[in-house]
């Protein structure tokens, strides 16, 4: 038969027992878990850090230039350097951002045989081939973000896709026409050197300033493999040592969506990235 004073000791009971649980499951918390009774102090799904690396572009499309001079087949390098974040909350796929500055570019080249009139020794004028060579060297300086999900398929190894969104802020053409054959010969048999009028080393400027016709908004999708190598832990009170710090060697390929510019046809730059990138968990 259940007493009033059985009542009371046992209610007495539960009142120190609940306390004293409570108190030890704090204790026993794990840096990187979190339950409702112990939110963990130390939260491990958000982290902060930055990447740099170069960048290697390749042409799609023709890029014309001011004289209609049509380039195909150009590359170049550049620079990418920014901040990230990434949020682990969900149990498979992790959601990333990256905001930062790259620098964009490619040189076009091709050759080309042109008439020109030239006076031979003898002062009769010819018109004869003349072989030049073309160079246009784009540069771009674009402000982009960009938003992944990823996913880690084996141990350290990890795959993500998102959309790249870039502004460019700067943009430079440069169009060189620069004379490759040094000597003719007439068709009266004299041989004589060749120059351009107004040059002293053979080279003359065609074009040179901002883009013609510039799409500043970019868009790009982003495909990437990576690898996160630990460098920092801290030791928690129970399990193994909980990971902070992550670099990590990343290849990114961005396939670009917009054209650069209306001159030219279909007129793209995509590019090949290597990243250094160095995550924390504050």
């Amino acid at each position: 038969m259940i007493t009033l004073t059985r009542v009371i000791a046992a209610m007495a009971l539960v009142a120190v027992l609940i306390p004293s649980a409570l108190h030890a499951q704090q204790k026993k918390k794990i840096v990187g878990s979190s339950t409702p009774l112990a939110p963990d102090e130390k939260p491990t799904s958000m982290w902060f850090g930055g990447y740099i690396g170069p960048t290697f572009a390749s042409q799609g499309g023709t890029f014309t230039t001011a004289c209609d001079c049509d380039f195909t087949g150009g590359a170049g390098t550049g620079l990418a350097v920014g901040l990230m974040f990434e949020d682990k909350t969900t149990s498979k796929i992790i959601i990333g951002g990256q905001l930062g500055y790259d620098s964009r570019g490619l040189t076009g080249r091709f050759r080309e045989i042109e008439g020109s009139e030239q006076t031979s020794p003898s002062g009769r004028t010819y018109q004869v081939p003349i072989q030049f060579l073309n160079e246009a060297s784009l540069s771009l300086g674009v402000v982009s973000a960009s938003a992944y999900a990823k996913y880690a398929f084996l141990g350290p190894v990890y795959g993500r896709v998102g959309l790249n969104v870039g502004y460019v802020v700067s943009s430079s053409l440069v169009h060189t026409k620069t004379l490759e054959s040094k000597t003719v010969t007439f068709p009266n048999g004299e041989l004589a050197n060749v120059f351009i009028p107004g040059s002293s080393n053979g080279v003359v400027t065609v074009q040179d300033g901002p883009v013609k016709d510039l799409n500043a908004l970019q868009l790009g999708m982003i495909g990437a493999l990576g690898v996160d190598i630990p460098i920092r832990r801290v030791d928690r009170k129970f399990g193994p040592p909980a990971v902070t710090t992550y670099l990590s060697p990343v290849i990114q390929y961005n396939y670009p969506i917009s054209t650069i510019s209306a001159q030219g046809n279909n007129f793209q730059l995509r590019q090949l990235q290597f990243f250094l990138e160095l995550r924390h968990n504050l």
